[in-house]
């Protein structure tokens, strides 16, 4: 006779409660112990209660930043962990298996480059419960940058690109910014500037309210040197000519100005986004006014700007993606509207209910900070209001799961502690039998409606 139990945990109410309260916005950090060719990954799962471990072979190297692992075998396999609360498990992916393959795991995104330049990024997506991952270039002698959730490449001959994730439309986002020869780029706060070995300079940023990157050509004097900071892109020639830019959300455009054509101007500094430098007449500084103008002798208005971006159908689970595109600022924060804070530039937010929420964003500089919020609105939905009564009921029998509900099910997933699939379908009526999993554990389920449970399995 076997002794079955179950045990079922409402995710609506109590996984999004807790596990919102990691730092980053998604999921719990992931602490790597390794023993020869093989690593174990360890969380605490909050509502499990208890720490969940998963093991790894092969791996010659690995790093882990912001609750995500990657790890990469000798024959150069890339493979990218992270731990999934809602379903109760590690999820892993193989992104590429070419040998000589340099990787950069940054700010929840792992971006990599082969020998032979081929480029790709990826970053779990926490509404579709699945890495996302592309092939972004296969330039020769492709070089990478990642930095706040934006990954740029450029090739031996100057190829320029860049790309994001954006959850909005649920794609990787890229553009070719530069072909010209010699680029050199840097990727700083969302911005990416670069100049090519002639001088010309550009800049681009991604307009998530537009879905699109926006460049610009800000100068093309020879021997320009460039510098990128808090938003903001200053540069100088050898004559001395002197200018900057910064992004304008509100008219989605750049604004730059020349500042100055002393020869004997200094390499600017960028420093709470004023563009500061020396000449014969001592210091001089550029800042960027609240009316998106460039004016002397005046340090830059902070600027808090916001976008919070609704990720998937809005039903359950709630999820926002926190855009920040503000200038000016070094340290950042987001108070959600449900209790909780995320201190860091951008965010993956889960929250616990339908409803309106009005994030609010606070950024800071060493002398000053600013405010700004954004709209997010869960409308209550007949999805959301059949996913906030329970009406989804699981029954674990002799040898099936039952499992039914006041509406039809849809598709139904079934995915173990390690997070294979172990059965899916499309199911029309509110209540159906399925085999129970042949292994004892724990089982996360999601019906169509977006509801989702755990159930175990003991024998």
């Amino acid at each position: 006779m076997f002794l079955r139990t179950l045990s079922l945990v409402l995710l609506l109410a109590a996984t999004t409660c807790s596990a919102q309260f990691y730092n980053w916005g998604w999921g719990p950090e992931i602490s790597v112990n390794q023993n020869g060719s093989t690593i174990t990954c360890t969380v605490w799962d909050p509502i499990l209660n208890t720490s969940r471990t998963q093991s790894y072979t092969s791996v010659a190297s690995w790093t882990h930043d912001d609750g995500v692992v990657a790890a990469v075998s000798g024959g150069g396999v890339l493979t990218a962990i992270v731990y999934d609360i809602n379903l109760a498990s590690f999820r892993s992916d193989q992104l590429t298996s070419t040998s000589g393959t340099t990787v950069i795991n940054s700010d929840g995104v792992i971006a990599w480059v082969t020998g032979s330049g081929i480029v790709g990024a990826a970053i779990y997506d926490p509404d579709a419960q699945t890495w996302r991952d592309e092939q972004l270039s296969s330039n020769s002698g492709n070089q990478i940058q990642n930095r706040d959730g934006v990954v740029t490449w450029v090739s031996a001959s100057g190829i320029l690109g860049a790309a994001v994730y954006d959850p909005g439309t649920a794609q990787w986002m890229e553009d070719q910014l530069s072909s010209n020869s010699g680029n050199v780029v840097q990727n700083r706060d969302g911005i990416v500037a670069w100049v090519s070995s002639s001088g010309i300079l550009g800049a681009a940023v991604y307009d998530p309210s537009l879905g699109q990157w926006m460049d610009d050509q800000l100068s093309s004097n020879s021997g320009n040197v460039l510098v990128v900071g808090q938003g903001v892109v200053a540069w100088k020639s050898p004559s001395g000519i002197l200018g900057g830019a910064a992004y304008n959300w509100t008219n989605n455009s750049w604004d730059d100005s020349q500042f100055s054509s002393s020869s004997s101007n200094t390499v600017p500094t960028i420093v709470g986004g004023t563009v500061l430098w020396t000449n014969s007449s001592g210091q001089q500084r550029y800042g960027y006014t609240a009316n998106g103008q460039w004016q002397n002798n005046v340090n830059t208005t902070i600027r808090c700007e916001y976008y919070a971006e609704q990720v998937g159908s809005g039903g359950a689970p709630h999820l926002a993606y926190l855009w920040c595109l503000s200038i000016g600022a070094s340290s950042y924060s987001h108070t959600c509207g449900d209790g909780h804070t995320i201190t860091r530039r951008w965010a993956w937010k889960q929250y616990a209910s339908p409803g309106s929420y009005s994030p609010q964003l606070t950024i800071f500089n060493a002398s000053t900070n600013s405010q700004c919020s954004g709209q997010l609105n869960f409308v209550g939905t007949a999805v959301d209001e059949k996913a906030l009564s329970n009406t989804l009921r699981i029954t674990v029998q002799e040898s099936t799961v039952h499992i039914s509900s006041d509406a039809a099910l849809g598709l139904i997933t079934i995915v173990d502690a390690k997070g294979s699939v172990v059965h899916t379908g499309s199911h029309a009526g509110t209540s159906v039998h399925i085999p129970l999993p042949e292994a004892d554990g724990m089982y996360a389920l999601r019906a169509g409606n977006g509801e989702v449970r755990r159930f175990s399995v003991v024998r």
